[in-house]
């Protein structure tokens, strides 16, 4: 059973522990920052959250899972209900579980801004999308059959508008173009049937860029590994996959996702960890 502690211990939490580290400038401090400063968010987003709302559990493993250094410790919570309803024009609930890479000590930062790391721009996790609008399903015709356009807008606005905005990318270069995919039906997965599965390979930005503000991003991911040489959230090719599934008895979509620069990082995420994933109807 998950423990859920009053908004106020939060805040007040927050605040005593980032104080103490306020004078720190070593790559503890913003390891330390982050988890302190993410878990308190993290727990607050999941309370306000569709996943709470639906009286449904979610649990996708975290890096605690794993005998390595690769992954962040535990899965995030994030609610983007009113920008994924813009983005999407019509009223939606989107609530987004997702994990990137671990940190490292001699950096500071996580790997997620480190090209030789496998870990590079990669994410995995999960989205739940509860429709407003009554006879429609999310991401699927009314036949059943996946809409891969609204599939795709779903990582594609979290990764260009919240990940990609929030580290500081132009709105004219924001980029995510999918060059090829493939679509597996009647998969089972995370102990269902019915599940679709869709094999990408993405064009999008990739997170090289100079520090030139505090940005909340910074306080997640640590500050940013720049090269000079190369160009400010140029563009690079990446792997993705995701599951897919309408619940009829939430009414809402679930995806299950992963993002990693190469198709072996892929493959042993999927097996190691999100195959691992429980989702669990509370009634």
């Amino acid at each position: 059973m998950r423990i859920r502690f009053p908004k106020t211990l939060f805040i007040i939490l927050l605040v005593v522990i980032s104080l103490s580290f306020l004078f720190v400038k070593a790559p503890l401090y913003s390891k330390a920052r982050s988890y302190v400063v993410m878990y308190a968010f993290s727990n607050l987003a999941e309370l306000n959250s569709l996943v709470n709302k639906l009286d449904v559990c979610i649990d996708i493993p975290g890096g605690r899972s794993t005998n390595k250094t690769d992954w962040y410790p535990s899965v995030l919570f994030y609610n983007a209900n009113q920008g994924f309803s813009n983005y999407m024009k019509r009223e939606l609930s989107l609530t987004i579980l997702y994990n990137f890479g671990a940190f490292e000590w001699k950096h500071g930062s996580s790997t997620f801004y480190q090209e030789e790391s496998p870990y590079y721009n990669s994410f995995y996790g999960g989205y739940l999308i509860q429709e407003h609008q009554k006879d429609r399903k999310y991401g699927f015709t009314t036949d059943g059959e996946p809409l891969i356009d609204e599939v795709i807008s779903v990582p594609e606005y979290d990764f260009k508008y919240l990940v990609m905005q929030g580290l500081g990318c132009p709105e004219e270069k924001l980029v995510m173009d999918a060059l090829s995919y493939e679509v597996t039906a009647n998969v089972n997965y995370a102990g269902y049937d019915d599940w679709y599965k869709i094999d990408g390979l993405l064009l999008l930005n990739n997170p090289n860029h100079k520090f030139k503000s505090n940005r909340r991003a910074y306080i997640q991911f640590g500050n940013p590994i720049y090269d000079p040489d190369k160009e400010e959230f140029g563009l690079i090719t990446m792997h993705s996959r995701i599951y897919i599934r309408y619940f009829e008895e939430l009414g809402s979509t679930i995806f299950l996702y992963i993002m990693t620069p190469g198709s072996q990082e892929m493959e042993k995420t999927d097996q190691e960890i999100l195959s691992k994933t429980t989702i669990t109807l509370q009634n």
